[in-house]
């Protein structure tokens, strides 16, 4: 094979077949590099000798852009937890929980499971029924023994919803978790203590001492209801007056307003709407009571009376004592810390 530049001739003994494969890579580099980077701009004309200018300096980096609003029904969507609207944390504006509190909480407490165990006495100050009862009883009651059972465990269910909603839903789901405030909720659930622990011991005392049979203690010895059933053998077929399952019931619905109207948990109307349906279980509760022959119209009644009076009362003694800077100042809080020694007693004045 032989070459020739310009006038030159030069002779070259190169295989053909090295030649081809010098060829062919070549062409495959040059395609790689062609592949890699973008063509030069076309030359035309008298440009065509000319060296291009060089590469502009690159522009600055954009700021980034906000990421769009991806909608719901989307792929992408992450739902947060906590909304943009939710009210302020509550504040705790009124006086501590005091020891007096405490002391009072404590014996209404061991009041309220003494008498639960205590037998009522066995002279009974009361029997049979009072004024309206016998028409109420007569009008309300069930027919059958079964049916009875049934609005006895429905009046079971509305006492325990009764009893529990102003600690889980008012005190814990609403005043810490979704008003934000641990203080107010704590407070909150030791008013509800003591306020039920006074109720309680009131209703238990009174339970004993007067010693009224119940309604369907008439029955026992008949066929339907035997003399050694657990009703009538039990000694609680003598604790008629006054109810317990209306006295608590409607000592946690006021204890339902007076919180959500004090302390705005919810805001309007949503408090109103709490406070009244409060009252309509209580209501419904205590109305299941007659119906199952448990108790007379005069027992309901007048546990209704006292839980609203107590449910009230108790809480607005506390309500009515503003905080003031010097209490605030008095308080001290103590927490037990590690120390080289052993533990040590921190107090924060």
């Amino acid at each position: 094979m032989s070459l020739s530049v310009g006038q030159h001739r030069f002779a070259s003994r190169a295989h053909p077949a090295a030649v081809s494969a010098l060829l062919i890579c070549g062409a495959l580099s040059w395609g790689r590099h062609a592949l890699a980077e973008p063509p030069p701009p076309t030359e035309t004309g008298d440009d065509a000798g000319e060296v291009a200018p060089p590469p502009a300096a690159p522009a600055a980096p954009a700021l980034p852009a906000e990421p769009a609003a991806v909608s719901p029904l989307l792929p992408g969507y992450v739902p947060t937890l906590v909304g943009v609207d939710l009210p302020p944390p509550l504040i705790w504006k009124w006086a501590r929980f005091s020891t007096a509190n405490y002391l009072v909480t404590a014996t209404g407490g061991a009041a309220t499971l003494a008498t639960a165990i205590i037998h009522p006495r066995a002279q009974h100050s009361l029997s049979g029924g009072l004024w309206f009862d016998e028409s109420v009883r007569n009008a309300l009651r069930v027919d059958t023994l079964p049916n009875r059972y049934i609005f006895r465990d429905a009046s079971d269910v509305g006492l325990s919803l009764m009893v529990s909603w102003p600690f889980v839903a008012d005190a814990l789901t609403t005043a810490w978790w979704y008003r934000g405030s641990r203080d107010t909720a704590q407070e909150m659930a030791l008013i509800d203590l003591e306020t039920l622990a006074v109720s309680g011991a009131i209703q238990g005392v009174t339970n004993v001492v007067v010693s009224r049979e119940r309604p369907y203690g008439r029955d026992c010895g008949s066929e339907e209801l035997p003399s050694d059933s657990i009703d009538c053998a039990n000694p609680v077929h003598y604790r008629s007056f006054f109810s317990g399952h209306s006295a608590f019931s409607f000592t946690g619905a006021a204890l339902i307003c007076i919180h959500h109207f004090e302390n705005e948990l919810l805001g309007a109307p949503w408090d109103a709407l709490s406070c009244a349906g409060g009252y309509a279980v209580a209501a419904t509760t205590a109305t299941f009571r007659v119906v199952s022959d448990v108790h007379y119209a005069s027992d309901v009644l007048t546990g209704a009376l006292l839980g609203t009076l107590v449910g009230y009362g108790v809480p607005l003694l506390h309500y009515s004592r503003r905080a003031n800077s010097t209490t605030t100042m008095a308080e001290v809080q103590l927490h037990l810390v590690p120390s080289p020694g052993g533990i040590g007693l921190l107090g924060i004045f």
